[in-house]
């Protein structure tokens, strides 16, 4: 029999006859029946609970009559022009899709319910872009559950709740979405890799990579807890999240990964608060190992925290197929990042960002009620701009390298140095920094309304060795400096007190500004040091030297004490007091008191020294 029959048509612009090949009605026929079951939901048998499934043309509708209701698929790929739609007792009632072929999950169609819908395939779940899923919620995992918790509702546990536990059968799927998904409740993406480049809408947004997870599924929202960590795990936002009156949630439980980035953003994530108070938090954590990296715009009412945490879960609902394994404690690799460019906004809410083990490299901009970086043992730089009431630096060694500005408190520590690069403002309290070191750069300017504090810390525990602090220009109504080798390279300007001086404890720093410095320390003052209505305190245990070009001024009294001091320009209210072995007069004095030691020299003839009384 000849398949094949000759068309004759003419081709457009020559003129000439051509022929055409033409499939008979049988043959197209057949050709289209393969491609509608290579794109179509197939093979659909309940397995669990009680339902039915019809369907009719390009559209498959799933009739629910029990609460919980499990189908096994040969698969469940739904066309750019087909429907499947769920029909559901309620909101809570939940439909296991589990498709047990070898072939990834292909949805480009529609998929609709008003209940809760899992799609289950170990070989990935991938949505289109022109997917449209709105749901009551939505689960779409590479990892698996057994019948009996699903429909139990989940394994109970000792506090009385119930966990559904899904774990990996062994492969490496990936769930990513290129489409549009919305959910009245939640919508959670799990997998080895879970990646978002489309849009997703919903009260609450989980996206897990990991091998194994335990799931609340109560009547408000879900819980999802990691547990059995996944090589190349990487929860990822390359597009849109918006939760609305509730969280979202990147988070990969890695193992193996030390050099990989497996938490990442490069979207847009936002997460406001319901009417309730409820919800508006947005969290990227890592567990076990593996770096994160944040970029785009994070934008939520209450909270934006950023966790690289080496431990994984110990006490947790997780039974023998999702517990962690291989250790609870990564070494390494758990840098985070924040990209330039990227922006971190909580208006009245919090940052946090916190790494064990890892450095802080924060190169965007914050603007959050509080800000709190934090690297145990590692460095901390901010290479971007910080604004909130509160801002918390903590970490080994930390640089700051962008403007930090606060309303109340800004507050820097470090086991290490403190490299101070950029202006640090707190506009209405205090600037208080530490660190074995703490280095000023040429024009940076710190200033807090109320005060501002350098304190050296010991250089080894339980020593009363103290670092170098070099200060450039420090504004404050009072300000007080402790350290080793101290160097006032720029000008203090006070209202009230300032002080320099030991950190043995001998001498009080109540309402003063002190600058302090240890046995074998030295000061060394090239700027100038004013005190408008208070006092200045310049302690050092060996030396203080002051250039004769600078000026130090006090509302009310002055003192200067060391082994030995030189001393520049120096003008009280009140009283002039050096302590001192040896004295070297290098500027003009000027006070109603002057106290000088017996063994004093006027360095150059031309310098007088005003006092209505002295002591010589």
């Amino acid at each position: 029999m000849n398949h094949k029959k000759r068309t004759r048509e003419t081709h457009q612009g020559t003129g000439k006859p051509g022929y055409r090949l033409a499939l008979v009605p049988a043959m197209l026929m057949a050709a289209l029946g393969c491609a509608n079951t290579a794109w179509a939901v197939d093979g659909g048998v309940v397995a669990a609970g009680a339902g039915a499934i019809k369907t009719q043309g390009n559209k498959t509708t799933i009739s629910q009559s029990s609460d919980k209701m499990i189908v096994n698929w040969k698969n469940f790929n739904i066309g750019k022009d087909q429907s499947v739609i769920v029909n559901q007792p309620g909101a809570t009632s939940a439909v296991l899709n589990r498709v047990t072929t070898a072939d990834a999950t292909q949805i480009d169609g529609v998929l609709k319910a008003n209940g809760r819908v899992f799609v289950v395939n170990p070989a990935g779940v991938v949505f289109g872009k022109s997917a449209k899923v709105d749901v009551g919620s939505l689960v779409a995992s590479t990892l698996d559950v057994t019948d009996q918790q699903f429909m139990d509702g989940g394994k109970l546990g000792l506090n009385g709740s119930r966990n559904i536990n899904l774990f990996s059968r062994g492969g490496e799927g990936k769930v990513t979405n290129n489409g549009q998904l919305t959910a009245q409740e939640s919508v959670i993406l799990l997998g080895t890799q879970a990646a978002n480049y489309g849009t997703i809408r919903a009260k609450d947004v989980t996206l897990g990579a990991a091998n194994g997870v335990a799931m609340q599924m109560n009547d408000s929202a879900f819980g999802v807890m990691l547990g059995r960590q996944a090589q190349n795990a990487l929860a990822a936002n390359y597009g849109v999240i918006a939760a609305k009156g509730g969280d979202v949630n990147l988070s990969a439980a890695a193992t193996g990964a030390m050099l990989a980035t497996v938490v990442q953003n490069t979207g847009t994530i936002e997460a406001t608060s319901a009417s309730s108070g409820k919800g508006g938090s947005i969290t990227l954590g890592s567990e076990l190992d593996g770096k994160i990296g944040v970029g785009g715009r994070l934008t939520a009412d209450k909270a934006i925290r950023i966790v690289a945490s080496p431990m994984a879960y110990v006490d947790s609902p997780f039974d023998a197929s999702t517990q962690p394994d291989g250790g609870y404690y990564g070494l390494t690799g758990h840098d985070i990042t924040v990209e330039s460019g990227a922006k971190l906004h909580a208006a009245t809410g919090d940052v946090r960002i916190d790494t064990a083990g890892g450095n802080v490299s924060m190169n965007g901009q914050i603007d959050a009620g509080s800000a709190a970086i934090s690297a145990d043992r590692g460095i901390v730089a901010t290479n971007g701009g910080i604004n909130a009431d509160r801002v918390s630096l903590t970490g080994g060694v930390i640089d700051i390298n962008a403007p930090i500005r606060a309303g109340s408190r800004v507050d820097v520590s470090a086991d290490g140095d403190v490299n101070q690069h950029a202006d640090v403002k707190a506009t209405t309290g205090s600037v208080n920094v530490a660190g074995i070191n703490i280095i000023q750069a040429d024009g940076v300017k710190t200033s807090g309304d109320t005060s501002v504090s350098l304190i050296s810390r010991s250089v080894r525990p339980h020593t009363v060795t103290t670092g170098q602090i070099r200060v450039a220009n420090v504004t404050g109504k009072t300000i007080n400096i402790n350290g080793g080798d101290i160097t006032l390279a720029g000008d203090l300007k006070a209202d009230n007190d300032i002080a320099v001086r030991s950190l043995r404890g001998s001498i009080p720093c109540q309402g003063e500004i002190c600058i302090a410095v240890m046995q074998g320390g030295h000061l060394v003052q090239t700027g100038n040091v004013t005190s408008r209505n208070g006092n200045v305190t310049l302690n050092a245990a060996t030396t203080v030297s002051q250039q004769p070009s600078s000026l130090t001024k006090a509302g009310n009294d002055v003192t200067l004490k060391a082994f030995d001091v030189q001393t520049g320009r120096i003008q009280a209210g009140n009283k002039i007091a050096v302590d001192a072995y040896a004295a070297h007069i290098g500027g003009k004095l000027t006070a109603r008191e002057i106290s000088l030691p017996a063994n004093t020299e006027n360095t150059d003839d031309n310098i007088r020294i005003k006092a209505k009384s002295a002591n010589l």
